[in-house]
């Protein structure tokens, strides 16, 4: 997890930046620009809970992607899926999806110069050249639309400039292994036209060592490359078009054995008993493990084109946004905790009756390819403000587990161990959707201090997958191979059609020249969709309905003390109707039924805050409290009453971040960042996944503004989870050996970063 120094507001200038400034005694906070509803407008004047990093914080921080940010923001918790780490969860106010499909599709929608990318798969790689990131918490279901029931995460990247030449170089070392380097080139070509190149590379081994064959457990290799051009023919017409692309390479984390699995009664308990003796168990963090198969890696590729036309027709501004992106993903998976060759979970080869049949190692094979278009009308009129839009997009995605492969395999203890039972299995899921959506919001200014928007979005989803699923149980012993038992093989095919209309309202109030306050109204909509854990036929076809999201918020957003001190609290309550939930079946151990039988509220504060206590002391707090409640629902197969919690919604959760000029010299200035995050326990059905809370303590010593070759260069020695606290990100009980295995966060970790820039 990243920490290093900024908090979750990233607001705001660097204690670096205005000791640098002709001023310096200067303690006015910039101002914070930014595109939350499409246009640009000042943070102060959105009316939603939203937080933004800006560049100088993304470079301070080492943030070059989604994943680096989770400790920053509060009631915004992100997680590794455990099948693929270079997919991300994203939870906003304790809404997300707790199982990644293509046949899904998140309540966090995420957005690359206003792209949509849709699956979550490779979220974990890095950008090559990031402006700013705004996180926007609660639903924003009118100018975003694409099911961001929990919010919208937008990356901005920065354009070419045409006025002058500029580069900016990075490198970064640190303990294993960590090599890092970025570098972005811009230059100028005639009075028209604009380029910039960036490139980014990363590595770092991981913090468990793998004693076996095969990669290291977390070892990270990525690459990231991006063109940028800009032709603006006169002051009507802008035209931007941009190409990038992503390569990571990385080896799995196994999820490691807490507490042994607990036999219920079930076939399944032959399973449960055998494998305990062949798994180490340990309630704290193991530096080593070892795999009994050859640990292979997960590769992702992606790469996109977009295209955006922006033509200034005052009072009218016309755009148009094109995109195509396609991704690639092989991950290999092995969940076996580091047992022994007797027991396995995995996805490598085996063969079964001294080697007459033979199943090969498979890597699950993901490929997506989408198109998207929008186009966007933004008017002014005397008192006012319009925004319209019409988006289109489409996907085809293919999720493919063929040929058969292994999937678990352990000793059968009424045989002596002489006999092994053999679970072999494929599955290809491949889906086509399409949507499209009209939307609209007009902002009346009734007067100098009273606003109003009410804004609408007519949503149209369909969705088609068809899905093949075999597996196969075998009982080896050696010189003869019983089976196969229990053989399911079924196709099915289905397609649904979903449609919402959505709204929102909201009433703002500048109570002085430097407070706004709000309060709004908002709907928004997750689609439904189809089950893929699912093994009947029939249900998986029939699918699930969508979901809805109804907030009510109320904020209030400042900058007083002379622009010394920024401040913003909102306060929201929502209500979630047919909510989406996860029900294992029977006799299983990971296959689900999906129902619209629940209903939830939640309800929380969101406060941000940043203040230069002195010239030379800027201090930002942020803080989130969120209390939420599902109502008991029936058990659709036992008839019992079920309790139901949100997985990633922690009560309280917090960071801070003290930026202190040491001094200032002719030839350089020295800064001192000491940052903090705390996250709260994480409740879980079961008792036996809840993650606990933990704090982690990170700083930043930095020597800069360096006059070197007509440019400046700075120097930066960091370090993170500085206290080496041992924590938990994620919890998995659905192996046949461990009723509680677990994800471990990142341990002390530091580095030294050199950048200059001309």
């Amino acid at each position: 997890m990243q920490l290093r120094l900024s908090l979750t507001l990233g607001l705001t200038t660097s204690l670096t930046a205005a000791a640098a400034q002709a001023q310096p005694l200067d303690t006015r906070l910039e101002e914070v620009i930014v595109t939350a509803q499409l246009v640009e407008q000042s943070a102060r004047e959105t009316p939603l809970s939203l937080v933004t990093l800006e560049q100088d914080t993304l470079r301070d921080l080492g943030i070059a992607g989604i994943d680096d940010i989770r400790a920053q923001v509060p009631n915004f918790v992100i997680d590794r899926f455990p099948s693929s780490q270079q997919t991300l969860r994203l939870f906003v106010r304790g809404l997300g999806i707790t199982d990644v499909q293509i046949t899904q599709d998140p309540a966090v929608g995420v957005y690359l110069d206003g792209v949509y990318l849709a699956r979550s798969t490779g979220l974990a790689t890095d950008v090559a050249d990031l402006e700013r990131i705004e996180v926007l918490r609660g639903p924003q279901g009118t100018l975003y639309g694409r099911n961001t029931t929990g919010g919208a995460l937008n990356m901005v990247t920065s354009k070419p400039d045409a006025e002058r030449p500029a580069a900016n170089m990075e490198l970064g070392a640190g303990n294993r292994d960590r090599r890092f380097a970025k570098a972005s080139v811009n230059l100028p070509l005639g009075g028209e036209h604009a380029i910039k190149l960036a490139a980014l590379g990363h590595r770092i081994d991981g913090f468990i060592g793998n004693q076996g064959p095969g990669g290291g457990f977390g070892d990270y290799r990525g690459e990231a490359y991006r063109f940028d051009w800009r032709w603006q023919p006169g002051d009507q017409l802008t035209l931007d078009y941009s190409w990038d692309k992503s390569r990571l390479e990385t080896y799995n984390y196994t999820p490691q054995a807490v507490a042994p699995g607990i036999p219920t009664g079930t076939p399944v308990d032959a399973a449960i008993i055998s494998s305990q003796r062949f798994v180490t168990y340990s309630e704290r963090r193991l530096d080593t493990l070892a795999t009994s198969v050859p640990l292979l890696p997960t590769d992702t590729t992606i790469e996109g084109h977009a295209l955006s036309l922006s033509w200034d027709w005052s009072p009218l501004t016309l755009k148009s946004i094109t995109a195509w992106r396609e991704l690639t993903d092989d991950s290999y998976i092995d969940f076996a905790s580091g047992a022994s060759e007797e027991y396995r979970v995995d996805f490598s080869a085996i063969s079964l009756g001294n080697g007459e049949q033979t199943y090969p190692s498979v890597r699950t094979r993901v490929d997506q390819e989408q198109f998207s278009q929008e186009f966007q009308a933004l008017g002014q009129w005397q008192s006012l403000d319009a925004i319209a839009g019409l988006y289109y997009f489409e996907e085809k995605a293919r999720e493919n587990w063929f040929p058969m492969h292994h999937i678990f395999s352990f000793p059968i203890i009424e045989s002596g161990d002489q006999a092994v039972a053999v679970n072999i299995r494929a599955e290809d899921n491949q889906i086509e959707n399409q949507a499209l959506a009209i939307y609209n919001q007009l902002t009346w200014h009734a007067t100098d201090v009273w606003h109003l928007s009410l804004g609408w979005r007519y949503s149209r989803d369909q969705r088609e997958v068809e899905r093949l699923f075999r597996q196969e149980n075998y009982v080896d012993f050696g010189d003869v191979v019983l089976g196969p038992f229990e053989t399911s093989d079924f196709e099915a095919a289905a397609k649904e059609d979903f449609n919402n209309l959505s709204f929102s309202a909201s009433v703002e109030h500048d109570w002085s020249e430097g407070t706004r306050l709000y309060a709004k109204v908002v709907e928004a909509y997750k689609s439904g969709g189809f089950n893929t854990r699912d093994p009947n036929p029939e249900s998986f076809a029939k699918g699930f309905d969508e979901e809805i999201n109804r907030t009510a918020e109320i904020g209030l957003k400042g900058v007083w003390l002379q622009q010394a001190l920024r401040f913003s609290l909102a306060a929201f309550y929502s209500d979630i109707e047919d909510m989406q939930l996860n029900f294992l079946l029977p006799n299983s151990i990971s296959d689900t039924r999906v129902f619209n039988s629940g209903s939830a509220t939640l309800s929380g504060i969101e406060l941000e805050a940043s203040a230069f206590l002195s010239s030379k002391l800027l201090a930002r707090v942020s803080y989130a409290y969120l209390d939420t409640d599902i109502d008991d629902v029936i058990d659709p197969f036992s008839g019992e009453s079920r309790r139901f919690y949100f997985d990633n919604a922690p009560n309280n959760s917090a960071s801070f971040n003290v930026d202190y000029a040491i001094a200032d010299f002719s030839w350089g200035s020295w800064a001192l960042n000491i940052n903090g995050s705390y996250t709260d326990e994480r409740k879980k059905q079961d008792d036996q996944l809840a993650i606990d809370s933990y704090s982690l303590l990170g700083a930043r010593l930095s020597l800069s503004d360096i006059a070197v070759a007509k440019g400046e260069l700075s120097v930066s020695a960091w370090i993170q989870n500085a206290l080496d606290e041992d924590y938990v990100t994620f919890t998995i009980d659905n192996l046949p050996h461990a009723s509680r295995a677990v994800y471990w966060g990142e341990p002390r970790s530091w580095g030294l970063d050199l950048r200059y820039s001309y």
